[in-house]
């Protein structure tokens, strides 16, 4: 009678690859979310933080700063803006260019 060596079926080790896929992909899908969910409000805190830097080099210069970068290249942000890009008219306007689509939650506001 043959005897049996210690290893794994190929049908063992494909429901094991089927559920490390399945809890690959929900995790994957649950970061996504979660990641997406502060976007908005950390735009507004990156906007928040080049406004108050225009400022400053505003006062500093008596010109305001043409960009983003041109604040972290002064010393005015420590680093340039990720989120977005930021273009400073001579006004001092600013221009917030979001680098990825802003999620869109669905607005009820229009429901009775």
């Amino acid at each position: 009678m043959p005897t049996r060596e210690g290893g794994y079926t190929l049908v063992e080790l494909l429901v094991v690859m089927s559920i490390i896929g399945t809890l690959a992909s929900t995790t994957t899908l649950t970061v996504t979310k979660y990641m997406n969910a502060g976007r908005p409000q950390a735009l507004r805190v990156e906007y928040k933080t080049i406004a108050t830097a225009s400022t400053a080099f505003y006062n500093d210069n008596q010109k305001w700063p043409s960009s983003g970068k041109e604040l972290a290249d002064e010393g005015y942000i420590d680093s340039v803006p990720t989120l977005a890009d930021y273009t400073i008219g001579s006004d001092g306007k600013i221009i917030q260019t979001p680098r990825q689509p802003i999620p869109v939650s669905p607005d009820t506001s229009t429901n009775p």
